[in-house]
C-alpha cells in the first residue's frame, strides 16, 4: 500500500509539473513577508506581533492556497471518462491517499519556508528576547492541521460538485465566514476558523483605557480536539465519496450534466452556460456575508466609528472590496472560458467566430454579473442603513463611488477573462485575482491606487481610512488604459493562437 501511495503521489507531482505550484507557494510566502514585516517597528514584542499576525494572514492566504491546490488536484477526475478509467488502473483508496500526500507535501513545504523566513529575519533584525521555539512549533503544526483540513474539505467539495466554480465559491465563502466568526468567538466554529483558534498569541483589549496588548497563551485542548475532529471527519467523508461514488452522480443525487456540443457564440449562449451553475448564489451570498460582517463591526465599534452613512459603507464594503470580489470575478471568468478549453472546442471556436466578437461576449457577460454584485450590496447598504436609523441622507459622493466601482469591476472582469483565456487552468487565474487583491491593498495604502484595477476597486469602494478623497479622472484613465491594453493582448493572442492537436 505504501509503495502504491508513493507512486500515485509521484504521479500527482507529474500532473502538476507545468502548473507552477511552487510559484504559488513562493507567492504566498512573499505575501506573508510583506504583511508581517512591512513597516514593523521596534516595540520589544516583535516575536509576539509576528506570531499573532501569522494566523491572521494565513486564515486568508493558506486557505486560498490549499483551496486552489485541492481544486486542481481533483479536477481531472471530473473530465471525460476519467472517473471510470482510474479505478481500472489503481485502487481508488490509493489514488485518494496519493492526492492527500501531494497536498501535505506542498503544505509542509510552505510552512517550512515561511517559518525559516520568520526565524531568519527575526534573528537578523535583532528582535528582542530569545527565539520562541515552542510558539513557533505550535504555529507550524497549527498551520499543518488547518491546511490539511481545508485541503481535504476542498477535495470533498470538488468531488461533490462537477463544476469547480461551485467548489471554489463555497471555499471562498467559507474563508469569509471563518474571518467573521473570529470577530465573535475564538472557538473553531467552522473549518476555516481552526488556524485562528489555535493561535499561540491572545489579544487583550482594555476598553476603558483603549489599549491593546498581546501575550502568549497556553495550549487549547478543546481547540486541538475540535481540529482533529474536523481533520478526521473530512478525511473519512472524502475517502467514502472517492471510493463509493459512481460516474455521473454526486452525493446530492444529481446527474452531472454533459457539456453541450452545440456551438452558439452569442451573448445569450454565454448566459446559457451559467444557467445550471450556482454562480448566481455566490454573487448573492458573498455580498450579503460581507454586509453582515460590516454591520456587526459597525454596531460593535460605536465608540470609534461615527453613526453615519459613510462609516457604515466603509465597514460593509471592506471585506468585499479588499479580498473577495476580485477572486469571485476570477472564478466567473474561468467558468466562462472552461468550455472553450475542453476537448476540441478551441479548434471549433477559432474557425466559426471572430476574436473581437468572442472577446466582447465574454467581457459583457462577466461585466454584467460583476456589476450586479455591486448593485446588490448597494441595496443591502441602503436597507440596513434605514433599519439602523442612520440620520440624514446618503451622501452624493456615494453615487460617484458606485459608478467608479462598476467601472473597476468591468475592468477586472476584462483582465480576468484575458488571464482565463491564456491560462487553461481553472484555479490559477482565481489565485492571481486573490494575489492582485492583496497587492492592491498595499498599493492603495502607498497611494498608488491607479497602478492596477484591483487597487482601483479598493480605492473606489473601500474604507476612507486608506483611500481618502475620490480622484475620478485618474481612476477613469487607469481603467481605460487597462481595458485597451487587455483588449489588444486578447485580440493578438486569439489571432495568433494555433489550432490544438488532440492526441
Amino acid at each position: 500500500m505504501i509503495t502504491a501511495v508513493s507512486t500515485l503521489t509521484s504521479a500527482e507531482f507529474k500532473k502538476a509539473k507545468h502548473k507552477h505550484t511552487l510559484l504559488l507557494i513562493l507567492s504566498a510566502v512573499i505575501l506573508n513577508y510583506f504583511y508581517l514585516f512591512n513597516a514593523m517597528s521596534s516595540t520589544g514584542k516583535e516575536w509576539t506581533n509576528i506570531l499573532f499576525g501569522i494566523p491572521m494572514i494565513n486564515t486568508l492566504l493558506l486557505s486560498v492556497l490549499m483551496t486552489v491546490l485541492a481544486s486542481r488536484t481533483v479536477d481531472i477526475e471530473n473530465k471525460g471518462s476519467m472517473w471510470n478509467l482510474l479505478p481500472t488502473l489503481n485502487n481508488r483508496t490509493h489514488i485518494y491517499l496519493g492526492k492527500l500526500c501531494y497536498g501535505f507535501i506542498n503544505l509542509t513545504l510552505f510552512c517550512i519556508i515561511q517559518m525559516c523566513m520568520v526565524v531568519f529575519i527575526g534573528i537578523h533584525s535583532g528582535f528582542s528576547g530569545a527565539v520562541p521555539l515552542s510558539a513557533i512549533l505550535r504555529t507550524f503544526f497549527a498551520e499543518i492541521i488547518s491546511g490539511m483540513i481545508i485541503f481535504q474539505l476542498q477535495s470533498l467539495l470538488s468531488l461533490i460538485f462537477y463544476n469547480q466554480f461551485a467548489a471554489l465559491s463555497i471555499g471562498f465563502g467559507g474563508i469569509l465566514t471563518g474571518l467573521f466568526m473570529a470577530y465573535i468567538s475564538s472557538k473553531p466554529w467552522t473549518p476555516w476558523s481552526v488556524l485562528l483558534s489555535l493561535s499561540t498569541v491572545d489579544m487583550n483589549f482594555d476598553s476603558a483605557a483603549k489599549i491593546m496588548s498581546l501575550s502568549f497563551n497556553h495550549i487549547s485542548i478543546m481547540g486541538i480536539f475540535i481540529a482533529f475532529l474536523y481533520l478526521l471527519g473530512t478525511f473519512l467523508l472524502g475517502l467514502f465519496l472517492f471510493t463509493k461514488s459512481e460516474q455521473g452522480t454526486s452525493i446530492l443525487g444529481f446527474k452531472r450534466h454533459k457539456v453541450s456540443t452545440s456551438l452558439h457564440i452569442s451573448l445569450p449562449a454565454e448566459l446559457i452556460k451559467l444557467k445550471r451553475n450556482p454562480i448566481w448564489l455566490s454573487f448573492i451570498l458573498i455580498p450579503v456575508i460581507s454586509a453582515v460582517i460590516g454591520t456587526i463591526n459597525f454596531k460593535a465599534n460605536r465608540e470609534v466609528l461615527k453613526f453615519t452613512w459613510e462609516a457604515l459603507w466603509t465597514q460593509q464594503s471592506l471585506f468585499l472590496g479588499l479580498f473577495f470580489l476580485s477572486p469571485l470575478i476570477g472564478i466567473l471568468s474561468s467558468l466562462l472560458w472552461r468550455m472553450e478549453h475542453s476537448g476540441s472546442n478551441w479548434n471549433l471556436i477559432l474557425t466559426v467566430t471572430s476574436p473581437v466578437k468572442l472577446i466582447k461576449d465574454k467581457w459583457i457577460t462577466a461585466g454584467i454579473m460583476s456589476s450586479l454584485s455591486i448593485i446588490w450590496i448597494v441595496i443591502i447598504y441602503i436597507f440596513s442603513g434605514k433599519i439602523l436609523g442612520l440620520p440624514g441622507n446618503i451622501p452624493v459622493q456615494f453615487l460617484y463611488r458606485i459608478l467608479c466601482s462598476i467601472l473597476c469591476v468591468v475592468t477586472i472582469a476584462a483582465v480576468q477573462c484575458t488571464l482565463s483565456m491564456i491560462i487553461h487552468s481553472f484555479a490559477i487565474p482565481v489565485a492571481l485575482a486573490f494575489a492582485g487583491s492583496l497587492a492592491g491593498v498595499a498599493l492603495t495604502v502607498k497611494g498608488f491606487y491607479y497602478a492596477t484595477p484591483f487597487s482601483a476597486l479598493i480605492y473606489s469602494l473601500g474604507s476612507t481610512a486608506i483611500t481618502g478623497a475620490l480622484n475620478i479622472p485618474v481612476l477613469i484613465g487607469s481603467c481605460a488604459l487597462y481595458l485597451v491594453l487587455v483588449f489588444i493582448i486578447s485580440n493578438i493572442y486569439l489571432r495568433k493562437a494555433d489550432v490544438r492537436t488532440q492526441v
